[in-house]
């Protein structure tokens, strides 16, 4: 029994030859047989892989499952515990080990000789699977080549069990060549380190004249509205603070890159010079493949503000500047690709449902636990209902604080943000659902600081009386969303959801989204949305047109929106939820 999997022990069957062993067993019951078999050929479709492909290992099966939800294959979740129960099973009756063993194929002797020459620990990670990769295909030290790393990366994208597989392939490239360069007795071979991103490591302070180093100071400085009169009356942010920086790093490396002396520039009037701007820009157009991406055109735009806001060029530079950033600048409308697949996964009725239902669930299955899990589940489900009626960036929501930005008026909610304190400045004013009001209040009386100070006054507190870590909050949020719905969202995406639920249900009504989102001005929400609801305005045409046919006005309610089974979608009233007693939950927690 051999293997496909360019990673694994050759020693090690497939799923394919498992199916295989197990299906001419005839010792075994027949119903008992045909389910395990029955499992290998799930575990295939499921996990979008060939049999054969598959490993018949523990540790690999496990990594894959918890990447997939029970939704995605239309089946319980009891259906997914029983294929794994049936596979573990299978591989018992086929004398296989069920212990968490690696999976991959063992170092050949002369991989394992250059293997252990390599000391630091980053480096052993980043060539261990290159090297069993080698060992797998029989592949010599001194036979590797850009043609076997691009192999490497093709097998890691078809095995789909790195995350990354690019940033994977481009590191093993720059650790194998930094080997080379240090370590006696490895083969005088270099590869080539691909570059997937439009990023430049940045030359040093060095290369740069330090007049010049002097003025992008006083231009960052100036951005910043240090000083009264002089700096912008709109100070940038720290985050466009930090991309000036960058785009300006980038663009003095891809001069120095170019062949440049760019220890010759000693002013802002120098460095954007449109001849230098030329060769700066021509540069990073050779680099892409003599195309242009959205990193270069916001490197272009930086320069160009520089040129004719900043410093107030001429009228023909200007022109010049106009007519290259036609060309370099992408104005992308809508959405970006990932955003948009992100809502697609709500064109299922039942996957929005899921979604709207998502707090009650965190809810009640913090009810059956105890300790920090449960106090963890009640967090999420507030987190992820105030996003719901309110959809913050992360950064807003993340630094609320009892004293500041949350008012009781009415027995509602109100969530106020000034201006000073949101992306566009403007004021962000909500007012939430009373169950929703009720369960925040209900958090913050028992919950929240269980276990912080109380004295911490952020809603979401962390350590040293702080808001809790942006990243924690959003991994959390993340994960409660995909283990109970099997949807993928990060935080901020509940801002689209938020417009394509509503524009799904009422065709045409930017301007509500615009407000819900707190969009500067329509343009921007029209931009970004407009498209999303053609299905829905597609499906009302055809209600119209069907009613005229029967005779009507043409005045017919869009039913799709008010069937009885989609009633989930809606998010109702709560104002007789059953609420948890979390101290008792606490206690027992602390109890057992």
């Amino acid at each position: 029994m051999t293997s496909t999997n360019p990673f694994s022990d050759p020693n090690l069957p497939s799923l394919e030859c498992l199916r295989d062993e197990i299906a001419s067993r005839y010792g075994i019951a027949h119903q008992r047989r045909m389910d395990m078999v029955s499992a290998c050929n799930m575990a295939a479709k499921w996990f979008d892989l060939p049999l054969a492909m598959i490993p018949a290992n523990t540790a690999f099966l496990r990594k894959r499952f918890e990447s997939f939800h029970h939704v995605h294959g239309d089946v319980s979740k009891r259906r997914v515990g029983n294929v794994r129960s049936l596979l573990l099973a299978a591989m018992r009756e086929a004398g296989l080990s069920t212990k968490l063993a690696p999976y991959q194929s063992k170092l050949s002797p002369a991989w394992q000789e250059l293997y252990d020459l390599v000391s630091d620990d980053y480096r052993r990670a980043a060539l261990s699977r290159f090297m069993r990769y080698c060992s797998r295909n029989d592949i010599a030290p001194d036979a590797v080549c850009d043609a076997v790393a691009s192999s490497y990366l093709e097998a890691l994208e078809t095995e789909s069990l790195i995350r990354h597989p690019r940033t994977n392939h481009q590191t093993l490239c720059r650790v194998w060549n930094q080997c080379a360069d240090v370590i006696d007795g490895w083969p005088d071979l270099r590869l080539t380190v691909p570059r997937y991103e439009d990023r430049l490591y940045a030359i040093s302070d060095e290369l740069i004249n330090p007049a010049l180093l002097a003025e992008i100071e006083a231009y960052i400085g100036y951005l910043e509205g240090k000083d009264l009169f002089t700096g912008r009356a709109r100070p940038f942010r720290p985050k466009s603070i930090k991309a000036v920086r960058g785009h300006i790093r980038r663009y003095l490396s891809a001069l120095h890159h170019s062949g440049f002396d760019v220890s010759a520039i000693t002013d802002l009037q120098e460095m954007v010079a449109f001849e230098t701007f030329k060769q700066a820009m021509r540069w990073f157009w050779e680099r892409n493949g003599r195309k242009t991406s959205r990193s270069i055109g916001e490197v272009a735009w930086t320069m160009r503000c520089i040129a004719v806001k900043h410093l107030a060029c001429d009228e023909e530079m200007t022109a010049s500047y106009k007519e290259a950033l036609a060309t370099l600048r992408l104005r992308e409308p809508g959405l970006s690709p990932k955003n948009r697949a992100a809502l697609q996964q709500f064109d299922d009725a039942a996957a929005a449902g899921r979604f709207l239902g998502l707090p009650d669930l965190l809810w009640s299955l913090a009810e059956k636990e105890r300790g920090k899990k449960a106090q963890l589940l009640v967090q999420s489900a507030i987190t992820i209902e105030i996003l719901m009626f309110a959809p913050l960036r992360i950064d807003n929501l993340t630094s609320l604080r009892l004293d500041r930005h949350l008012a009781w008026i009415d027995d509602r909610l109100h969530i106020n943000l000034p201006a000073g304190e949101v992306k566009n400045r403007m004021d962000l004013h909500y007012v939430l659902p009373r169950g929703t009001t009720e369960r925040v209040r209900v958090y913050i009386d028992n919950w929240r600081s269980l276990f912080l100070p109380a004295a911490n006054p952020h809603l979401f507190p962390g350590r040293n009386n702080k808001a809790k870590d942006i990243s924690c909050l959003r991994r959390q949020i993340t994960r409660a969303l995909f283990g109970h719905t099997g949807i993928r969202l990060t935080p901020h995406m509940y801002r689209h959801v938020a417009a394509k639920l509503l524009l799904d249900a009422r065709p045409g009504y930017y301007e509500v989204v615009r407000k819900v989102l707190g969009h500067k001005n329509l343009a921007t929400t029209y931009e970004h949305y407009a498209g999303a609801e053609t299905q829905a305005a597609v499906e009302l045409y055809d209600d119209v047109i069907l009613g005229l046919k029967r005779g009507g006005n043409g005045s017919v309610r869009n039913d799709r929106h008010h069937r009885p089974e989609e009633t989930s979608r809606q998010a109702p009233e709560k104002d007789d939820l059953p609420f948890l007693d979390p101290l008792n939950l606490f206690a027992q927690g602390h109890a057992a």
